[in-house]
C-alpha cells in the first residue's frame, strides 16, 4: 500500500510541477564540401528503444542535384542529442551500378555515379533498427541493425514489394519516404512511398503516394494501396510523412505541386491497406518541399494528444517569380503543435527564419524533440536564392518552446501506466512483455495472476484502472504480451506459451492463470486456452471476439496466417475460439462474459452468444452479461463490473 501512495503521490506532484523554461539548442551536424563531400541532404532522425538517436543522411560527391554519386552516412548521439559520435557510412556501392535509363535520357546520370537515395529508418519497439534505402530510384534494399546502428546486416533487395503496383501504375522511378518510417500500435512497420513515371522534370514527374508495409519485422514487405493519385487537383503528389493517430488511423501528410499551395492529407483505417479521398489542410503552408511529422504524447498516458509537424511555413520568392503550383522560396522552417490529433494546429514556432529546408522529427524519452534539417546561409537572402543548403543541423527543444510556454507534457510518453505499482518491462519470445506487481501480497502467500489480452498501444488503458487496482490489492500479478497485430496466428500462439514458461521461471507464478479477453484479445487467449486447458483457472471477457470469420475477416486475417483467405476458412476450426471450446469445457474451465447488444464492431450474436450457446452445449459453465443499448465503446458497465470483479477473485485466487 506504501509503494501505490508513493506511485500516486509521484504522479500528483509531477501533474502540479512548474512548466520547463523554453529552450532551443542547435548543433551543426554535416557541413557542405567537408569530408569529401560537396553536399548533405535529405535528412532522417529516429530514436530507439533504448534513447540512441540516429540521424542520417544523402552524402553528395556532387551538388548538381538528385542523381549522381552519393552515399548514405549516418551519426549516434547517446546522450539525448546534446553531443554526437563521429560520420559512420551506411550505404556506400562499389563497382558501377546500371544506369536507369530514365535519368541516363535526361542527362542527369552516367555510368559510375552510383546514386544511393531516400534512405528511411524505423525503430522498433524490439529494439532493432530498421532502414531501407534506394539505388538508382530503381530498386529498393532493406538492412537491419540490431546494436543501436553500429552495425547493419547485408542489404536484402525487396524490389519485388514494388513491382506488385505495375498493375496499377507503370512506374519507371521509385523512391521510399524520405525521412523515418513508423510502427504501428499492431506492431506493422509502414511507410509511405513514391513512383514516378519519369518522363517529367528531373526524372521524377508524374508520381503518385502509396506506402509498403512488414508485419513481421522487416522479414517480408508488402505493398499498401495508392494513397494519392495523380490529378488535376492533386498534383504530382510525392515525398510524403506519416502518423498513427489515437484511434489507429494512419495518417499520411504529402507534398505536391498542387496549385492552391497547401499539404495533402490522407487517412487509412486498415493500416494503408486502403484509403479514403485526399484533403488540403488549409492551414498547411506547401512551398514545394518535403516536411515532416511525428507523434509527441497520447493520451491516456499523457495528459494530452500531441503532434508535431515541420517545413518551411512560406509561400513568398526573394525574386518576384512566384507562380501557381511552382516552387517557392524554401525558408522559415517552422514548427507546429497540434493538440488535436491534426485536425487543426495550435501553436507556430520559427526554428529556421532564413534557409530551412528538407527536415525530420524525432522525440526523445526525456520529452524533448530533435529536428534535424536542412539549413543555409543568410548571404542567400542576397541572392534572391529559392534553396540554399550548407549544413545539416540538429535542433533539440522542449515543448514549452514551441507553445511559447503554453503547454507543458504531463504524465508518460511511452503510453506504459503502471497503475500505481512496480512494473517490469522486458522482451521475451521476440516481443515485449509486462508485470505489475501486486500492491498487497494474496492472503494465502500464492502468487495469483491475471493475464490481460490485447496489449497493443495503450491497452491496458487508464479505462482498466478500477479493475486492474483491485485485482492488484487482492494479490494479483497482472501480466501482457505485446504480440502485434497477429490475429492468434500460431506464431503468436508459440509466444504466449513462452511468455507463459517465462513467468513461471521467473516471477514463480501460480500454475494456473485468470484470462482477461478483452475485444480482440479474445482471439490469442481461447486459442491458448484451447492449447493449454491444464494451465487455466477462468476466463473473464470484456465485448470478445469469439469467432475469426466475424471480426476481423478472413480477408483481414488471412496475410499474418500466411494463407489465403480461402485456405484459412477451410482450416478455421483450427483457429476461432467459438470452434475450439471442446477441450476448455472439459477441462470445466468457468468463463464470464459482459457485451453490449448494440455493438457493430464485434457483434454479440456472433460472438459471445455463439459462444456461450455452444460452450453450454458441451457441458461447460459460461454466464453472458447484456449490457443493453451499449457498443464497442467505453463504458463501466464494461470496466468496473462487481460481478466480473467477484467472478475472477472467486475462481482465479486458488484458495
Amino acid at each position: 500500500m506504501k509503494r501505490h501512495f508513493l506511485s500516486l503521490l509521484a504522479a500528483l506532484i509531477a501533474s502540479t510541477a512548474p512548466a520547463a523554461e523554453p529552450f532551443l539548442e542547435k548543433t551543426d551536424l554535416f557541413e557542405a564540401g567537408k569530408d569529401g563531400y560537396a553536399l548533405y541532404r535529405i535528412p532522417g532522425i529516429i530514436v530507439t528503444k533504448k534513447g540512441t538517436a540516429l540521424a542520417y543522411c544523402e552524402a553528395r560527391k556532387e551538388g548538381k542535384g538528385d542523381w549522381g554519386p552519393i552515399d548514405i552516412v549516418m551519426r549516434r548521439s547517446t546522450d539525448g542529442g546534446k553531443t554526437w559520435l563521429p560520420r559512420q557510412t551506411i550505404v556506400q556501392v562499389k563497382g558501377e551500378l546500371p544506369v536507369n535509363p530514365l535519368a541516363a535520357a535526361q542527362n542527369l546520370d552516367k555510368p559510375g555515379d552510383n546514386t544511393a537515395n531516400n534512405p528511411v529508418a524505423f525503430a522498433d519497439r524490439n529494439g532493432s533498427v530498421h532502414l531501407l534505402y534506394c539505388l538508382e530510384y530503381a530498386r529498393c534494399y532493406y538492412i537491419r541493425s540490431d546494436d543501436e546502428g553500429v552495425t547493419w546486416t547485408e542489404p536484402v533487395d525487396i524490389t519485388a514489394t514494388f513491382e506488385k503496383f505495375l498493375p496499377d501504375y507503370d512506374w519507371k522511378i521509385l523512391a521510399t519516404g524520405p525521412a523515418h518510417g513508423i510502427q504501428l500500435r499492431t506492431g506493422r512497420l509502414i511507410v509511405p512511398v513514391w513512383l514516378s513515371l519519369g518522363t517529367g522534370g528531373h526524372a521524377h514527374r508524374p508520381s503518385i503516394t502509396a506506402t509498403i508495409y512488414s508485419d513481421d519485422h522487416g522479414t517480408t514487405w508488402q505493398r499498401g494501396a495508392v494513397a494519392i493519385p495523380d490529378t488535376p487537383e492533386w498534383v504530382y503528389p510525392n515525398e510524403t510523412c506519416i502518423v498513427e493517430t489515437l484511434v489507429g488511423t494512419v495518417m499520411i501528410n504529402a507534398r505536391t505541386e498542387s496549385k492552391n499551395h497547401r499539404r495533402l492529407i490522407n487517412l487509412s483505417r486498415d493500416g494503408g491497406e486502403s484509403w479514403a479521398k485526399p484533403r488540403f489542410d488549409e492551414k498547411l503552408l506547401e512551398p514545394i518541399c518535403m516536411g515532416s511529422i511525428v507523434r509527441y504524447s497520447m493520451r491516456p498516458a499523457a495528459d494530452k494528444n500531441r503532434i508535431l509537424f515541420a517545413n518551411p511555413h512560406n509561400l513568398d520568392r526573394l525574386d518576384g517569380k512566384a507562380a501557381e503550383g511552382k516552387p517557392r522560396d524554401r525558408r522559415n522552417l517552422s514548427i507546429k503543435l497540434s493538440q488535436d490529433e491534426g485536425k487543426t494546429w495550435k501553436f507556430n514556432q520559427t526554428l529556421e527564419a532564413t534557409y530551412g529546408g528538407y527536415s525530420d522529427l524525432a522525440v526523445l524519452p526525456s520529452g524533448d524533440a530533435l529536428c534535424l534539417y536542412e539549413r543555409g546561409l543568410e548571404s542567400g537572402i542576397e541572392q534572391k536564392k529559392s534553396t540554399y543548403y550548407t549544413h545539416l543541423t540538429i535542433a533539440r527543444f522542449n515543448l514549452e518552446w514551441v507553445s511559447n510556454g503554453k503547454d507543458s507534457l504531463k504524465g508518460p510518453l511511452n503510453g506504459k501506466i503502471d497503475f500505481g505499482t512496480q512494473r517490469d518491462d522486458f522482451d521475451v519470445a521476440g516481443v515485449e512483455g509486462f508485470v505489475l506487481h501486486p500492491t498487497k501480497p494474496a492472503a494465502n502467500g500464492t502468487r495469483p495472476w491475471a493475464w490481460y489480452a490485447p496489449t497493443i498501444g495503450n491497452n491496458p488503458g487508464t479505462g482498466n484502472t478500477w479493475l486492474i487496482q483491485r485485482l492488484l490489492d487482492k494479490g494479483f500479478y497482472v501480466v501482457g504480451l505485446y504480440v502485434g497485430e497477429t490475429f492468434a496466428n500460431p506464431k503468436s500462439r508459440e509466444q504466449f506459451t513462452t511468455f507463459y514458461h517465462h513467468l513461471r521461471q521467473h516471477y514463480q507464478l501460480a500454475p494456473k492463470v485468470t484470462l482477461i479477453a478483452q475485444s480482440r484479445g479474445g482471439l490469442n487467449h481461447y486459442n491458448f486456452a484451447a492449447d493449454h486447458p491444464q494451465w487455466i483457472e477462468c476466463i473473464a471477457g470484456i465485448y470478445t471476439v469469439c469467432d475469426l470469420r466475424s471480426y476481423p475477416g478472413l480477408e483481414r486475417a488471412a496475410p499474418a496466417y500466411g494463407l489465403t483467405p480461402d485456405q484459412l476458412g477451410r482450416q478455421i476450426s483450427l483457429h476461432t475460439p467459438v470452434e475450439r471450446l471442446a477441450p476448455i469445457a472439459a477441462a470445466k474451465i468457468p468463463i464470464l462474459h459482459i457485451h453490449g447488444d448494440s455493438d457493430v464492431v464485434v457483434p454479440i450474436e456472433a460472438n459471445s452468444a455463439a459462444l456461450a450457446e455452444k460452450y453450454k452445449a458441451l457441458g461447460g459453465q459460461m454466464e453472458l452479461i447484456t449490457i443493453p443499448g451499449k457498443g464497442h465503446e467505453y463504458d463501466p458497465g464494461f470496466f468496473e463490473s462487481e460481478k466480473m470483479l467477484s467472478f475472477i477473485l472467486q475462481y482465479g485466487l486458488d484458495e
